[in-house]
């Protein structure tokens, strides 16, 4: 189910909420936690169906605060948020929230979701595109325990994950780093096979633009992540 919401606020969308737990059931208790994807007007739908799939083994509510891209935000636009309530076979185990920021709405995300975030329970921030150069000083970082990025999907990732190490701080995560777990898995059941000789040398290939090239920048300890 699918309750839209246009021209809205922070106040109207938690009483709906509210009134969709009444009608439907508990839909917003046993959830884990909070879960803000901060994306782009057009390509939210992607990162919801991944938090979808998620929520079946972490229950959460999922709030996506999306935003014009700034070659569109030049243009003068009304302020305003229109907002969208998922539920039920349209948010897998989680509800969704979507918030659709334009104009001066969009300058204070922070504002637009501590309204609607879980009580007592911690929240995650995740970019799925292009991420704040210090995403635990930006707005929506600030509110997480959590911090996820992939600095596959900023214009220079090796540059930008260079950029995340020197700015790192506790609960700050790539998926450079996550995507090489099945790898580093693999490696490590290849060495623990007999006859257990000594390893004089090991050669990794693989994109020359990748950041998995080197998960860990100079300076950063592999651990960080």
């Amino acid at each position: 189910m699918i309750v839209d919401l246009p021209d809205t606020n922070t106040s109207k969308i938690s009483k709906a909420l509210v009134r969709i737990r009444e009608e439907g059931g508990a839909v917003a208790l046993g959830r884990v936690l909070t879960l803000i994807i901060a994306s782009t007007m057009g390509r939210e739908e992607e990162a919801i169906e991944a938090a979808n799939d998620a929520s079946r083994e972490h229950p959460m509510r999922v709030i996506v605060v999306s935003t014009q891209e700034e070659t569109d935000s030049k243009t003068p636009v009304d302020a305003k948020v229109d907002a969208e309530i998922r539920v039920g076979g349209d948010a897998g185990a989680s509800e969704v929230i979507v918030l659709r920021a334009y104009g001066d709405a969009a300058s204070d995300p922070e504002s637009l979701v501590t309204g609607l975030l879980l009580p007592d329970a911690p929240v995650v921030t995740w970019w799925p595109g292009v991420a704040p150069v210090i995403p635990a000083d930006s707005p929506l970082g600030r509110l997480a325990y959590r911090r996820i990025t992939d600095s596959s999907a900023q214009p220079d990732p090796q540059a930008a994950l260079h950029r995340l190490c020197s700015s790192y701080r506790p609960g700050d995560t790539d998926f450079a780093w996550t995507r090489l777990t099945l790898w580093r898995a693999q490696l490590a059941a290849v060495l623990d096979q007999p006859p257990y000789e000594a390893v004089t040398a090991v050669q990794v290939s693989g994109a020359a633009d990748s950041p998995r090239r080197r998960s860990s920048p100079p300076g950063c300890s592999s651990s960080s992540p």
